[in-house]
């Protein structure tokens, strides 16, 4: 009687406890993360950086920085050392964290690697080889091995060794089209729904699920966005654009998604989008943009502006567990974007009226 009095106590306090064990795993990174911020991603902490003159004034300032430690003097160095650096955080994220993050960070270190696949399959396609190089610049260490596999593979037997390392038919098919058929555009997006659905499929903690499916759900809002905004640009047609989506997002669901494939230009792809959290970014920016033909880039930077709303509101409704981590790593990615490209224009001797407009920035709290 009393072993089984114990048994259900026993049961009763796991239940109880196995919230608060969570919580307790997220204290400190999180705490951590908060005490670090993401100061790059704020137009105040950025405009002494606009006005500096030389490349070498830039590496003073920011090495001032905490964890940051810019040795090399060549633009496109800089940059590598600071696409790096975004590297080094996300380890010492996944050091910091509970080991059942783990899976995640290796899944989100495999989404970063997402453009050397796209080039090694379109040099594939175009130039029947892959180049031996793109290994070398993987952080994953999936996508490396992968990277150094394909690029000593024979082009004919590339599709064969693609199914060996599991990778998807609709992957495959695209690489195997005929030409006329093959559809760059399409493959960045079979791409990008290969990590994103791993991303997806990463296991993480108790009481984490909600959290990532929100921020994966986005994710694929934003990424199906920008997709259709670029085909738009380029007047693809709608059969075209389908080939194009990556899967259900939070607000763009199936039926939605192929409503926007339908849009005759960018202007009725952004009204088609009324009714979504999404619009008021992209009206906004339409209703500045005299031309309305020049670039999509305006709007791609308004919708990654909005991105960190989301991920912000994010962290705020699950501070308790992964919120802030998803937060302090999607910021720490534009900080470093913001970054390259400011060192990019000192080097080109830019006006910070130019520069300025390219950052996406918010105001501080």
């Amino acid at each position: 009687m009393w072993l089984l009095i114990i048994s259900i106590v026993a049961g009763a306090l796991a239940i109880i406890i196995r919230p608060f064990a969570t919580f307790a795993k997220f204290a400190y990174p999180n705490a951590k993360f908060e005490s670090i911020g993401n100061p790059f991603v704020y137009e105040t902490n950025l405009q002494r950086y606009l006005d500096l003159s030389d490349l070498q004034q830039f590496i003073d300032q920011l090495n001032t920085q905490k964890d940051y430690n810019i040795s090399e003097t060549i633009t496109s160095r800089i940059q590598t050392e600071l696409d790096q650096q975004f590297v080094n955080t996300i380890h010492m994220m996944e050091q910091d964290s509970t080991k059942k993050m783990q899976p995640f960070f290796n899944t989100y270190l495999q989404l970063i690697d997402a453009n050397l696949l796209k080039t090694a399959l379109k040099q594939h396609i175009t130039e029947d080889h892959i180049d031996e190089t793109l290994s070398d610049h993987a952080v994953s260490p999936t996508i490396k091995k992968h990277l150094l596999i394909l690029s000593k593979t024979d082009s004919e037997d590339v599709p064969t060794v693609l199914n060996q390392l599991q990778y998807p038919d609709y992957i495959t098919s695209l690489i195997t089209a005929e030409e006329k058929k093959f559809s760059s555009f399409a493959l960045d997006a079979a791409v990008d729904k290969l990590f994103i659905t791993q991303l997806k499929n990463s296991k993480v903690p108790y009481k984490c699920n909600e959290a990532k499916d929100i921020f994966i759900k986005r994710m694929i809002d934003i990424r199906t966005i920008k997709h259709l905004l670029r085909a738009k640009h380029l007047s693809y047609d709608a059969d075209h654009c389908k080939q194009l989506l990556i899967d259900e997002g939070y607000e763009l669901a199936f039926w939605k998604q192929e409503d926007l494939c339908t849009a005759e230009n960018t202007t009725d792809f952004i009204n088609k989008l009324e009714g979504t959290q999404y619009y008021k970014s992209l009206k906004n920016k339409l209703d500045q943009d005299i031309s309305q033909t020049e670039s999509v880039q305006p709007y791609t930077d308004a919708i990654d502006l909005f991105w960190l709303h989301l991920v912000r509101n994010i962290s705020t409704a699950h501070y308790s567990t992964m919120g802030p981590s998803l937060r302090f790593l999607e910021y720490k990615r534009i900080e470093i974007r913001n970054l390259k490209i400011i060192a990019k224009g000192i080097a080109e001797k830019m006006p910070s009226t130019l520069i300025s407009p390219l950052l996406i920035t918010e105001e501080a709290a």
